[in-house]
This record gives structure tokens, sequence and C-alpha cells, in this order.
């Protein structure tokens, strides 16, 4: 009885222990990782030089744009051109009410017709007493009288001939004309309101399009930075996939006190592109030495926060390594990516190492990949 019991003890131990290695090698057997399947890269080398990246607006050169204002105040008649039009030098643009000039304009010239009667009369006088004071009748106090009266008739002659030219040249500025020759870029004001005749109520804006700048405000940094002549690329979001050439014309030699900001002036190469007047630009110029760069399409980059980011380094070894980077410049669709200095794994960074461009994100340290390049 004894025996059967403890032949039965033993089945049933050695059933579980059975049971149970076969659990634990079931267990152990677990699913190969799917290959996360990635577009990638290389990374390149190019000569580069450091960029200062300045927001502008197009505008004409200096002396060839003009906000031009009535030099008369008085109620707008008439503006006889419109934006866009192309306009000569004195060309006239716009014309005041000039009624009251007109009537200041003959009361001057009735003003010089009467001082010309008086002078006229006294020369006659003077001449007539210079006969009779030769032959000895007249006293030469008479004369003396009559040569200070004729004096005096000149006088206010002459004073009411400048009265007459001052009144015809006011007449004549009632006529806004332009200063030079180019194309209206603005009306900034209609038929029927006032003018004060200060450059504080302008009527027309004019400017020569044909040679044209960027005109940019740049911390006293980039000032010093800045050389006269240094080159440039503008891209304006008015012309998508356009990028200009350029050169720096002028840099303040000062800056504003309360900004703290000087202006950048950089000529642009516009060949057969006409940007419009105004519109804002972006504008890059190459500062400093020529160096080496390492280049990374700018879609590689991913958790981009200032200049810290991380690219995915398709290894050799058919895994994925994240570094982290830090972004130098941008020049078109590459940036130029420089190792973090915590960094230990460097030597993934090199030219001719690739990186994952599509996709970036969900991508591990470690996870295999499916790369195609």
């Amino acid at each position: 009885m004894l025996a059967t019991r403890a032949r039965l003890t033993f089945v049933v131990g050695l059933t579980f222990t059975t049971i149970g290695c076969r659990h634990q090698s079931a267990s152990d057997k677990e699913p190969a990782a799917t290959p996360k399947r990635v577009r990638c890269t290389a990374l390149s080398n190019s000569d580069v030089q450091d960029q200062i990246e300045l927001h502008g607006t197009v505008s004409p050169l200096p002396d060839r744009d003009a906000q031009i204002a009535a030099q008369v105040s008085g109620r707008i008649l008439r503006v006889l051109v419109r934006e866009g039009d192309r306009v000569r030098l004195q060309q006239p643009l716009a014309r005041i009410d000039d009624l009251a000039l007109t009537d200041q304009a003959k009361q001057a010239a009735a003003q010089l017709a009467r001082a010309d009667a008086e002078a006229t009369l006294a020369a006659v006088s003077r001449v007539r007493v210079q006969r009779v004071f030769d032959r000895g009748i007249a006293a030469r106090q008479e004369l003396d009288d009559a040569q200070a009266k004729e004096a005096t008739t000149r006088a206010g002659q002459s004073e009411a001939r400048a009265t007459v030219e001052i009144a015809n040249r006011q007449l004549s500025r009632a006529t806004v004309r332009s200063p030079l020759a180019g194309v209206v870029l603005k009306v900034i004001r209609r038929p029927g309101e006032l003018v004060d005749g200060s450059p504080a109520t302008p009527i027309v804006e004019v400017g020569d399009p044909s040679q044209l700048e960027l005109v940019a405000s740049a911390t006293a940094q980039a000032l010093v930075a800045i050389g006269a002549k240094n080159k440039a690329k503008i891209e304006l979001p008015a012309l998508p996939g356009v990028s200009l050439d350029g050169r720096v014309a002028a840099v303040s030699p000062a800056v504003d006190r309360t900004t703290g900001l000087g202006v950048v002036r950089i000529a642009l190469n516009v060949g057969g592109v006409r940007p419009p007047v105004g519109v804002s630009g972006v504008v890059r110029i190459a500062v400093g030495a020529h160096r080496n760069a390492l280049l990374a399409p700018a879609a590689a980059l991913r958790s981009a926060a200032g200049n810290d980011g991380e690219v995915v380094v398709c290894g050799t070894d058919g895994r994925a390594h994240v570094l982290r980077v830090t972004r130098g410049i941008a020049l078109g669709g590459l940036i130029e990516v420089l190792p973090a200095s915590s960094d230990v794994r460097d030597p993934l960074l090199v030219s001719g190492s690739f990186l994952a461009v599509e996709p970036v994100l969900g991508i591990s340290d470690g996870d295999t990949l499916d790369q195609v390049r």
C-alpha cells in the first residue's frame, strides 16, 4: 500500500515538472521586432562661411525715392497720376486750390504797377529839378529832395517786384511736380483732402525701381561683424522659390539710442525679377573666414529647440543611433550639424554617414531599420 502511494506521488510530480518545463520553453521564444522602414540620405561636406540673418524691406535707393508734398496749404483739386504710372522729371502730379494765391498774385501785380508809376514820376521830377538847378534857379535842397524821392520810389519798385515774384512762385507751387523720374509707388491723398504745405501731408510717393536695395535693422554686434561689400543672399516671401544675390552697400556707423539698432543696406541684383517695393525679405550675410562644414538635409533634424536637436544615424549595423547635435548655418534646404559637446558617439557623425529623413519621428536608439537610400 505504501509502495503504491509512492509510485503515484512520483508520477504526479513528474507530470507537473514536465508541464512547467514546457511552459518555460514557450515563454523564452519572443517574437522578433519588425524592422522600421526609413529613407536615409548621406551627410556631405561643404566650404561655408558663418552667416548673419536680418529682416528688412525692399526700397529704392535713398536718393531715388521721395514722398512728395505740396509746398502750399489748401485743398487738393486733382491728383493727376495713378499708382504704377511712370513719371518724368518735373511732371505735374497734383493741383491745389489756388484761388487765394491767384488773388495774392493780382494784388502784388497792382502794387508793382503803382510802384512803377511812382518811380517814373519821381524820375521825371528829378530831371526837371536838375535842369532848373543847373540854371541856378532852384536851390540845392530841392534837388536833394527830388533825388531822395526817386531813390525811395525805386526801392519801392524793387520791393513790389519781389512781392510779385514771391506771389507767382507760390501760385506755381499749387501745381505739385515730381522732383525725379520714376514710377508712382503710392497715391497717399485724394482730391478733396486738405494739405498743410509741409512734409507731414505727402500726396504721392515716387521712386525709381530700376535699382533696389533691402534695408534691414541690425544689432550693434551684427553691425560690427558685417563689412562693406560682404556677399548676401536674399529671400522674399512674395517670390517663393526665388533667391536674389546681393552685396552690402552701407552699414550704419551708429545705433539708435532707444532701440539699440542700426541700419544695413543691401544692394540687390534683381536681374529679370522685379520685386514690389515695400515687400519684406530675409537676408543672410556671409561673415568671417571660410571653413569646412558638415551639412544635413533640414528634414533630418528632429526635436529642435533653439540650436539644439537630434538626428537618427542609419548605422551600418542596421540599427538606429540617435545623436544629439547643434545646428549651425542654413543653406537652402541644408543645415550645418555639429556634435553636441557631451555626445561620445561623434565618430558616427562624419561625411558619408547616412541620416534618416523620412520618417524621423517614432524611432528610438537601437531600433532595427530597413534602410532605403
